[in-house]
Formats: structure tokens, sequence, C-alpha cells
């Protein structure tokens, strides 16, 4: 986890960069918005690196294992017409094999080269997690989050309740983003603390 200042004095940004678009905040005060996207931060905010993806490697073990398997068959082409019915299948297989591994490495790049994370920013939680999403959920749809049970010795999850549409968002488990419990209570506390100042300025507004 890469903590942000501890002390609400502070006077620089609680990153060196911007999240989510990797934007130099050196400089910067530490109540500010990135000068290149806009995404507010203030001195409170905190990055929560994942730790092992896990995932991410079985997904690239099966399309490796996948591929292999069918590149094997590529030779069948010359030939493709006096081939076996499964030489012909692994042959095309291995052929589109190519462009989806390609297709699948430059989509991981681009949505995750800034790293895989989860962020608490001044605009609402920002998740970086593959087989979760890359998007920042604003604070308004956030309802409230809390700490899952889990066996001892595992990574912590947490669940974030989304208000609209109402579905909830689990974060942790397999993608170790809160190896400890106390990074699992810090991130609970500030997405809770967020969305009840939110929740409670659009109460007092109607």
């Amino acid at each position: 986890m890469i903590d942000a200042a501890d002390s609400p004095t502070t006077s620089k940004p609680p990153f060196d960069r911007c999240p989510r678009c990797g934007y130099s905040l050196r400089g910067l005060p530490a109540n500010h918005a990135c000068p290149e996207c806009g995404l507010r931060y203030d001195e409170a905010c905190v990055v929560f690196a994942v730790v092992n993806p896990k995932q991410l490697v079985v997904v690239w073990i099966a399309i490796i294992s996948g591929g292999w398997v069918s590149l094997k068959n590529l030779p069948h082409l010359a030939n493709f017409a006096a081939a076996a019915t499964w030489q012909k299948i692994g042959a095309i297989a291995g052929l589109l094999w190519i462009p989806m591994v390609v297709g699948l490495a430059w989509l991981l790049y681009t949505r995750y080269r800034r790293g895989f994370k989860v962020v608490v920013t001044g605009d609402g939680v920002m998740l970086n997690v593959p087989g979760l999403t890359d998007e920042l959920i604003p604070w308004d749809r956030v309802e409230s989050a809390s700490i899952k049970d889990v066996r001892e010795g595992q990574g912590q999850v947490v669940k974030v309740t989304l208000s609209s549409p109402e579905r909830t968002i689990q974060i942790g488990g397999v993608a170790n983003v809160f190896p400890e419990r106390a990074d699992a209570e810090r991130f609970v506390e500030q997405v809770n603390r967020r969305t009840n100042a939110t929740h409670g300025s659009d109460s007092a507004e109607g």
C-alpha cells in the first residue's frame, strides 16, 4: 500500500503522480486537482496497490498454453484439404490466437500500464484491477463499504455497495489489494467518511 501523508497539515499531494493519468503532481498543493485530467485529490487520499494479481497470471497461462497447442497445428494449413478435422480446427485456432493475444496485450497495457491499484480520490473510488473494472466510481454512486469475513491468513476482502445502479463490488481476495486487515479498515473508513459527507450534503440540499 502507498500511504497518503499521515498529517492533515501536509503541504504536498498524497501521490507523486496522478493515479489516473500519470501527470507529475510535484510542487502542487495538498488539496488540488490534476492539471492534466482534473482528478481531485486531498491529503487523505490513498493508493492501495494490488500485491499479487493471481487471476491475471492464470489467464495468461491459459492463453499461452492454448496458443502453444494451436500453433503446433499451423503447418496443417499447407495441406489443409488433407488434414483431419481436429487438425483443421487447431490450425484455424492458431491463426486466430495470434491477433487475439496481441489485442489482449494491448488492452491490458493501455488500461493497466500505471499498475494495478485501488485509489481513494476526491472524486470517487478508482478501480484498476484486472477482472474487476477500470473505472472511477463517483462518491454519489457509492452507498457504503464494509469488510467481508475471510479465513485467517487470506487477503482481506472489502464490499463496496453502489447506490445507482444498486450492486456490490468485492475488492480483494485473489487480487490481493488488502493484505492486512488494517489496510481494509483504512479503505472502509475513508470510503464511508466520504460517502457520508456526500449523501449528507445531498440530504441537506434536499
